[in-house]
């Protein structure tokens, strides 16, 4: 008996914490769509996964903090490459349009948007539980990959990418899969590097359609 009430409490306590977790990326969505667009925030909650500490958590909702239109910013990049694998139509001008009913426009982005959630999905993993500075390196590769996404869509028709910030890694590495959609990012969490950006740009461009 004592053994089973361990096991259940201890998935109980596995339960809350990630429910703690999916409220955080929620409580952004929601602030998002405030400040910014209903487009952007169902990006946020549907096609990117933020792995954050408490404390960087609770400077990315701060809504005087500008890390939270940086992750804007970036879910504006992957709606632009939605917009183009999933009919050419503009999501952003979906949700502004005003021959129908707020309501039946975000219903036809969120369809979309369902439709590529298999194939498009940015994870952030960083290590330790604050982010210093308004520009903490994590939301500058963010902002890169989310660009490159958009800039050179890969050929294979997947972006899953992970991108891995940690205390020790050295400058940035980016691992790609043989079919050109997974793709592991590796990234240095303190010390920015000269040039890194081309360590994500170059991998998307080798295997992007425009290639």
């Amino acid at each position: 008996m004592t053994r089973t009430i361990t096991i259940t409490i201890a998935c109980l306590l596995a339960l809350l914490a990630g429910t703690a977790v999916a409220d955080h990326d929620a409580d952004l969505a929601f602030q998002v769509k405030e400040s910014s667009s209903y487009t952007q925030s169902v990006v946020i909650e549907n096609l990117m996964t933020l792995q954050l500490g408490g404390k960087c958590w609770d400077t990315v909702l701060d809504r005087k903090n500008v890390l939270q239109s940086r992750i804007a910013a970036a879910a504006g990049e992957l709606a632009k490459y939605g917009s183009a694998v999933t009919g050419g139509d503009d999501w952003r001008q979906i949700e502004n349009q005003r021959n129908s009913t707020p309501e039946k426009n975000r219903e036809l982005i969120a369809a979309r948007v369902a439709t590529l959630k298999p194939k498009l999905h940015i994870t952030v993993k960083v290590e330790g539980d604050d982010c210093d500075g308004p520009q903490p390196l994590w939301s500058k590769y963010l902002g890169t990959v989310a660009r490159a996404i958009a800039a050179y869509p890969p050929k294979s028709g997947k972006a899953l990418v992970t991108i891995n910030v940690l205390a020790k890694a050295k400058g940035v590495k980016t691992e790609v899969s043989k079919d050109g959609s997974t793709f592991t990012i590796t990234g240095a969490r303190d010390i920015e590097a000269s040039g890194w950006p081309n360590e994500i740009d170059l991998p998307f461009k080798r295997v992007s359609t425009k290639n």
